[in-house]
């Protein structure tokens, strides 16, 4: 993988699940990163703030005072991954949805192209896919996004074409499935890993809404990150888009199991009514593309990745 020696990196997001765990590979790969969040859905610690090599901005994307400030500073890569976080919350909200993750998307992309960087990685998301005929998801299916999130997600792709089309600016997507590992935290509109496993932990029933056959291609977080770092890097990945996934979909019935073995946690499993939103059954990423021309390699089995994200919950003390 690249040595970023030397290199400015801009991470919007940094601080959330994905972005942490992006920022500390970079800092790894000797980048000189900053991080521009505003600490609105992930806690204040995930990264290591001492370090020499990372400046840590708090603001909004969509306060141009804010942005100002961080691009008077030059990037050679910028790592677009703030984001209001997810489907159901944009369902909720779908006017806040809006102003964070388009308008704040374009803002942040008017400030970048000025300065002509090596690449604007956009970090998009696998349910802008939305109901399809196939389980196997190619990148290039027609969209079919069922929520707020999902469309603002396809809308903020459609904006770096347009900037990269207006500007020369070259730009990689990334469009990330279900991922999972530490730093990812629990809450009611947050992911099913965290919070099964929280439930696990304190001894409380592990909650699926559906029939529990439903599937998903959960992914390490740790191959997120690779995944990322290789688009925005490699040659072949200027101006396309990739599935990062794993190829293999798990049932949410085994996941919660895994977690109670895992655990070794006494809880039960109880189902509840699928949410009004959620009409997908399946999902398997096709990641052949991110394969070929970028040489992205998931290789963390979800026994292994399920183990890890446990030993960093108890390292949170969450029992």
């Amino acid at each position: 993988m690249m040595d970023f020696n030397g290199i400015s990196v801009l991470v919007t997001g940094g601080n959330g699940a994905v972005g942490c765990n992006l920022v500390r590979k970079l800092l790894c790969l000797n980048a000189k990163v900053v991080v521009l969040d505003d600490f609105s859905q992930s806690k204040q610690g995930n990264l290591p703030s001492k370090h020499t090599n990372l400046t840590i901005i708090k603001g909004d994307i969509t306060d141009e005072k804010i942005l100002c400030k961080v691009f008077s500073r030059k990037f050679n890569y910028v790592f677009h991954l703030a984001a209001r976080f997810a489907n159901e919350l944009s369902v909720k909200n779908p006017l806040e949805d809006l102003r964070v993750n388009v308008q704040g998307t374009l803002q942040v992309l008017l400030h970048t192209y000025k300065q002509k960087p090596e690449r604007f990685l956009y970090a998009s998301s696998s349910s802008l896919y939305g109901l399809q005929k196939y389980v196997l998801l190619q990148e290039n299916l027609m969209p079919n996004p069922s929520t707020p999130y999902a469309a603002s997600k396809l809308t903020g792709e459609h904006y770096c074409s347009a900037i990269h089309e207006l500007y020369n600016m070259n730009y990689s997507i990334v469009r990330l499935s279900n991922s999972y590992g530490p730093y990812d935290p629990t809450g009611k509109f947050r992911n099913v890993i965290p919070n099964f496993m929280k439930a696990a932990l304190a001894g409380k029933s592990l909650v699926i809404t559906g029939t529990g056959k439903e599937t998903r291609d959960f992914t390490y977080v740790d191959d997120c990150v690779d995944g990322i770092i290789l688009a925005a890097t490699q040659n072949r990945g200027k101006n396309e888009t990739f599935n990062l996934g794993t190829g293999k979909e798990t049932r949410i019935r085994q996941i919660a199991e895994l977690i109670l073995e895992i655990t070794k946690s006494r809880s039960k499993i109880v189902f509840r009514q699928m949410r009004s939103f959620d009409h997908i059954k399946r999902r398997k990423m096709d990641i052949s593309k991110a394969r070929r021309l970028i040489h992205y390699n998931p290789t963390t089995k979800i026994e292994i990745g399920l183990e890890r994200t446990y030993q960093w919950f108890l390292n949170q003390n969450f029992r």
